[in-house]
């Protein structure tokens, strides 16, 4: 039946029922008529010190449903047992509590402990009494938030549902706005927290938990992004946690719970967040337009309080969604390589100190710097495109190879990093021989087979040795003796390495004074044609004296210069000094010499070098057809601009000439394209050639092959007799070497001509 209220229209449902509540042990009413389990209830506390009152108030109440709750009651018959039941039942809603119980004022102090001492400012309290003159005052009601107070004469059962009533729906504002509260300030807090995350992953990790805590359940989740950075991808699970967990960094489409993957395909595409009993599909508009949509498995449905809560949680997150996402950007640039997608120096160095902290005892750890042989010839030939899928391979290979519990870098160009535990005895070998073998496979290049070859050089840490650059440092040491001791090779750093380079930096330091100062000078060595024995020409070669008369080797210095790009300011004062001898002895009358003059391949990088060579000519007086600009083989080959330099020169009249034939890595169609008139053996090939076979068919195949080109050949380092005759019978155009004469100041050379021409 329906009762009217007093003192407006609000209604209270009575639910009439024939059986009464029972008061059991414990002091609860548990009316038999009560809710199923898991329905809702009021809590509500009945204060009084006598039991008929306890007993008519719970007659009274039984069966009733206010506000869509059934009432619980709460028996205390004590101020005492009050705190304890306030204290045991955290969620009582009101107290209906008598004045006078053990004291005149029992009750009214009752008030005071329960908004002083146990800070319960959501509870309702309704005060009645059986002494009218024991009422509070005005200022008690207001000052401890009294909700109403009532005689029991007068509390009839209408005005106790009326009171009730009134005092739940307070209850239930209050508590709202408390739970807004805490919710406002857990996602303050959980914005904080979200926010001190510093890459992707972890943020989406942290909105799972902070889910959790602000909806207070437990949830599994999954968080995705419409296009996870990869928008040729698909939506990508960026976190997962629970039961799904295993799917993190999967694809949206390799899910293999149907009903999942459709709640998460319905959010993104309708961009709308969708509650269901057991599941919640939760929308998160990011600002730069990647939406996130979060999968929540609930252990009981979304409230529309809690609904509100989400709505402000995701606007808090989509902001700082969008920050995470643009600092991973910035990460992944300032610490991955963009073509190979591998960890760049940065990286490879900070992943290098955190390993050697958890070196302990005899552990080991190897870095290898490792550098493409021949890489710049195959970008040239065959274009950007196929130089970037080649390191696109190599990075992809290298990974295979140490992925397992190494780490893989790219350092820079064709330059990598690996970083690899050395276990055992034989793992340093093992590497070694990965690396080295690793490559014979062809790689697969634009349909085509390309071999490639690696030149490189490792540092070995152990536990204690912190110094990361040092260790970069020393690899890249031994990479570069590597590259120039014949390349195709991996070398381990050595102290002697460190200890040569110091004195390469003391050479570099004393060059420029020593070229100030006039300690460089230029000595001549003649070269003889072999079919008449006539000196033709001589090669122009640098000499260091130091004051105290000691000398500095070339083979020490002029890599240093190289190194330090000194050369090229040294090469120009070369240059310049030998055509001004040819021209002094051409008009002395002393011999119609050619003048052989080394260029570096520093001179042609760095600088202008056609425009050095004309200045040479112009200040001099010299003729090009008489100057010979000695190139090595290996930078003519593989460098373009040395190529293309090495053509103007021989349009400008200069004769050019390939050093050191036959160490590098020639092929035909290249040599055809050499605008050279002059091939040089190295001295490697003809030392001991009387006697090695393998050396005089080396010296015989490059004399054969200058000939069909139209070269002359020229083999250098002649010391003996018997090696000068197996070059005449291998007709061989000239030679120059010990057996005829050692490079000459320019005085004694022209004595030793005089004496030569006296002698013939």
């Amino acid at each position: 039946m329906t009762t009217p209220l007093e003192p407006d229209d609000d209604r209270v449902d009575i639910i009439e029922d024939e059986e009464v509540g029972i008061i059991e042990d414990d002091g609860v009413v548990s009316p038999a008529t009560s809710a199923a389990a898991g329905d809702r209830q009021w809590e509500v506390l009945v204060v009084d010190d006598d039991d008929e009152v306890h007993h008519s108030t719970a007659y009274s109440l039984r069966g009733v449903d206010l506000l869509g709750r059934r009432l619980s009651l709460i028996h205390a018959r004590s101020s005492a047992e009050a705190v304890e039941a306030l204290r045991t039942h955290p969620g009582i809603a009101v107290i209906l509590l008598d004045v006078v119980m053990e004291t005149d004022d029992a009750g009214l102090r009752m008030v005071r402990t329960v908004r002083e001492d146990l800070a319960l400012s959501a509870v309702r309290i309704i005060l009645r009494t059986g002494q009218p003159g024991y009422a509070p005052e005005l200022a008690v009601i207001r000052d401890y938030d009294i909700n109403d107070y009532r005689t029991k004469s007068e509390l009839t059962r209408t005005r106790l549902l009326a009171s009730l009533y009134s005092a739940l729906r307070t209850h239930g504002h209050l508590l709202a706005l408390e739970t807004h509260r805490r919710g406002l300030e857990q996602i303050i807090k959980a914005s904080a927290e979200l926010f001190r995350r510093n890459s992707l992953p972890a943020f989406c990790e942290g909105i799972l938990i902070q889910l959790g805590a602000l909806l207070d359940m437990d949830t599994g989740g999954i968080v995705l992004a419409r296009d996870g950075g990869d928008r040729s991808q698909g939506p990508v699970v960026l976190a997962a946690s629970g039961s799904f967990r295993h799917l993190s960094g999967q694809a949206l489409d390799h899910i293999t719970e149907e009903d999942v993957r459709t709640l998460l395909l319905r959010v993104l595409e309708q961009r709308i967040t969708i509650y269901d009993d057991r599941a919640t599909g939760l929308h998160i508009a990011g600002p730069s337009g990647d939406d996130l949509a979060v999968y929540l498995a609930n252990s009981r449905g979304i409230e529309p309080l809690d609904r509100t809560l989400l709505e402000v949680f995701s606007s808090n997150v989509a902001l700082g969604y969008d920050n995470a996402a643009l600092l991973d950007r910035v990460r992944s640039l300032a610490y991955y390589d963009p073509l190979t997608r591998l960890p760049n120096r940065a990286l490879l160095r900070e992943r290098t100190e955190a390993r050697l902290a958890r070196l302990e005892g005899d552990e080991k750890l190897a870095l290898f710097t490792l550098d493409l042989d021949h890489f710049q010839a195959v970008s040239d030939g065959l274009g950007q495109e196929a130089g970037d899928q080649m390191l696109r391979l190599i990075a992809a290979r290298l990974t295979d190879y140490f992925a397992a519990d190494g780490a893989v870098g790219r350092l820079s160009g064709d330059m990598f990093g690996v970083l690899t535990p050395l276990h055992h005895a034989g793992d340093e070998a093992a590497a070694i021989a990965l690396i080295n073998g690793g490559f014979e496979v062809a790689l697969e290049l634009g349909g085509a087979p390309l071999m490639a070859r690696m030149s490189g050089g490792y540092a070995v840490a152990g536990a204690g040795d912190a110094d990361v650059p040092r260790l970069m440092r020393h690899a890249g040491m031994a990479m570069k003796l590597a590259k120039k001791s014949g390349r195709g090779r991996v070398l381990r750093f050595e102290p002697e390495m460190e200890e040569e380079l110091h004195s390469r930096l003391a050479l570099i330091g004393r060059i420029a004074e020593a070229q100030a100062r006039g300690q460089f000078s230029l000595v001549y060595q003649p070269q003889i044609r072999l079919r008449d024995d006539a000196v033709v020409g001589v090669e122009a070669l640098l000499r260091w004296r130091c004051p105290d008369g000691s000398w500095i080797r070339p083979d020490a210095f002029i890599p240093a210069a190289e190194d330090a790009g000194q050369i090229v300011s040294l090469g120009e004062w070369v240059l310049r000094e030998a055509c001004q001898r040819q021209v002094a002895w051409r008009r002395g009358g002393v011999a119609p010499l050619r003048m052989a003059v080394n260029v570096s391949v520093r001179q042609i990088r760095d600088g202008d070098f056609p425009a050095v060579a004309e200045r040479a000519l112009r200040e001099t007086g010299a003729h090009p057809a008489e100057i010979e600009l000695e190139i090595t083989e290996s930078h003519a080959m593989e460098d373009s601009k040395v190529l293309s330099t090495a053509e103007t020169l021989r349009a400008m009249g200069f004769r050019i000439a390939i050093d050191d034939f036959g160490t590098g890595y020639s092929s035909l169609a290249r040599l055809r394209q050499l605008p050279a008139s002059l091939l040089k053996i190295d001295r490697a090939f003809v030392r001991g050639m009387d006697h090695a076979t393998d050396s005089r068919s080396i010296a015989s195949m490059i004399v054969k092959m200058g000939h069909e080109l139209g070269l002359d050949v020229l083999a250098e380092g002649v010391e003996t007799l018997e090696e000068e005759a197996v070059l005449r019978e291998l007709e061989c155009d000239e030679v120059q070497g010990f057996l005829h004469s050692k490079p000459l100041p320019p005085a004694e050379l022209e004595t030793w001509l005089c004496n030569r021409t006296a002698a013939a």
